[in-house]
This record gives structure tokens, C-alpha cells and sequence, in this order.
């Protein structure tokens, strides 16, 4: 079963600036994802960190807010284990800016399929940028 440890909550806000300006963002309904895939610095654990946002705008009351953002979570937490694979097979680490983008709920296996599927995504993404440059013959 995976965790969802503190660490893997927290971003700096160095880190949350420079995913926004030098980041790759990708949509998948309902999530807007920036992400930037970086290699491991010596010494460190390959790991993906993760912040979850849901638009005040949208969500009026707090609570609604809350409640996404857990699931959110708890989906991450459950589907992540073959991105955390992959980047200790390609000695890499991601950070995570997760954004919900609907106004209205949406219900928890729902959300949770469409985590499991921009994960997979992102587990490609991780292994293509791993991958050498592939020499064309024309």
C-alpha cells in the first residue's frame, strides 16, 4: 500500500514559482497538472512531490474545498505506486502542481480513475525523458 508522507506534500515556494514559469503543464479533465521532471540530486531519494489546489472562485465554502482536495489525495495515494517506479528506475523526480478545474463535484471513483489515468501519463512522460535521443535516418 503506498503512503503519502508530509515530504511528499511540501513545495517551496521557489519551487511552486519556477513550476508555473519553466514547468510543462498538461490537462486532463478535470485536473490541470504543471509538472517538471528534473534528475535526482546527489545524495537525495527519487520521489514525486505533490500540492493540490481547488479554485476559491469555484468553491465558495471551505469545506467543499477540503473535501475535493482529500480526494484528490487519497487518489494520488492510491494510484501513484508505478510513477515512484519508474523514477527510481530513472534515478528522476517530479513536482506536482495538481489543479481541480470544475464547478461542481465529482464523485470519488470517478476522480480516482482519472488520476489513475493522467498518472499513467505522467509514468510515460517520466520514461521518455529518461530515454536517449533517438538518431534518425533519413
Amino acid at each position: 500500500m503506498a503512503g503519502f508522507p508530509k515530504r511528499a506534500r511540501k513545495l517551496s515556494l521557489r519551487t511552486l514559482t519556477e513550476l508555473h514559469q519553466t514547468g510543462m503543464a498538461l490537462f486532463h479533465h478535470p485536473f490541470k497538472v504543471f509538472y517538471l521532471i528534473r534528475p535526482v540530486p546527489s545524495g537525495a531519494h527519487p520521489e514525486c512531490k505533490i500540492v493540490v489546489s481547488v479554485s476559491k472562485r469555484n468553491f465558495k465554502r471551505a469545506v467543499d474545498r477540503n473535501r475535493i482536495k482529500r480526494q484528490m489525495r487519497e487518489a494520488f495515494r492510491l494510484n501513484s505506486n508505478a510513477l515512484n517506479q519508474e523514477l527510481r528506475l530513472c534515478h528522476r523526480q517530479i513536482d506536482l502542481l495538481c489543479l481541480y478545474l470544475p464547478h461542481e463535484h465529482t464523485a470519488t471513483p470517478l476522480l480516482s480513475n482519472k488520476m489513475e489515468s493522467l498518472l499513467a501519463r505522467l509514468t510515460r512522460l517520466v520514461a521518455q525523458a529518461d530515454a536517449p535521443p533517438i538518431d534518425r535516418i533519413d
